[in-house]
């Protein structure tokens, strides 16, 4: 949410919904959000809601807000500023703010030759690093997270080797970076298990399962805090606690479908 400063009379407020995931209800869901917290401020001037989809099928899933009474006596409708990343060019994103870089991954096609996205990579590294050198509140470790994280939900099909390569970054210097290495040493655990003695294979097979559900649970903790913030020790407490991987695997995909800590600690009863 943006608020204009006192002294910009001629301004309104500004909402933005980044969606990217398929959520008909998507439209009901961040008017109820504009609404609250206009009510919260007692605010009554102008808005402007925007939802930017990382692709054109979340937008074609998202249905009208249109709320009547049979008798047409009352109504709610909605109108919204619609973005769908996928519609702007890199040199587009970069012309309206240097620092939209960050959605770049979302600009070029999903079957973008592997050496070439390698390349442009290296160039959107560069960008970042010159746009944000100044700006004090982020570090360059976040900028990577962030992207390598829009990286992988653009492009699933990457792996941790092509994924170092194309940054040319030491990705354990990032959030991002650390899960993708727990997950890289533990394919190359099951590798070497299978390949290794009978014997030691079952005793392998317990370690790797042990530090996969760690791996996992960090993944799950990093996504629940890039979406709400700062966690209460209770979630953490509770994410920390499941045994089960797979159990976490389906915390980690409806994670996605939360807009707030008190959605996702109902997730815990229905699993």
């Amino acid at each position: 949410m943006a608020i204009p400063k006192e002294s910009d009379k001629n301004y309104e407020r500004i909402f933005i919904e980044f969606q990217g995931y398929e959520d008909k209800m998507i439209k009901y869901k961040t008017s109820s959000k504009v609404t609250m917290s206009c009510a919260q401020d007692e605010y009554t001037g102008k808005v402007l809601i925007s939802i930017i989809y990382t692709d054109q099928k979340y937008m074609d899933k998202a249905i009208p807000l249109s709320i009547e009474s049979l008798s047409n006596s009352s109504f709610i409708k909605g109108e919204f500023k619609e973005v769908v990343l996928t519609d702007y060019t890199e040199a587009e994103l970069i012309e309206i703010d240097p620092k939209l870089i960050l959605l770049a991954p979302y600009t070029i096609s999903k079957n973008l030759e592997k050496d070439k996205l390698v390349q442009k990579c290296y160039e959107w590294k560069q960008i970042a690093i010159k746009a944000y050198k100044d700006d004090e509140s982020i570090s360059i470790n976040k900028i990577m997270d962030l992207m390598i994280l829009f990286l992988i939900n653009r492009h699933d099909q990457l792996n941790l080797k092509e994924i170092r390569n194309m940054f040319d970054f030491d990705l354990s210097e990032t959030k991002a970076g650390e899960e993708l290495l727990e997950i890289g040493r533990n394919e190359g655990r099951e590798e070497g298990r299978e390949e290794g003695r009978e014997e030691g294979r079952e005793e392998g097979r317990e370690e790797g399962r042990e530090e996969g559900r760690e791996g996992m649970s960090e993944m799950l903790m990093m996504n629940v805090k890039v979406r709400f913030g700062n966690i209460s020790t209770e979630v953490e407490n509770r994410i920390n606690s499941i045994k089960n991987i797979e159990t976490i695997r389906e915390l980690f995909t409806k994670s996605f479908s939360c807009d707030n800590e008190k959605q996702f600690i109902k997730l815990f009863d229905q699993i």
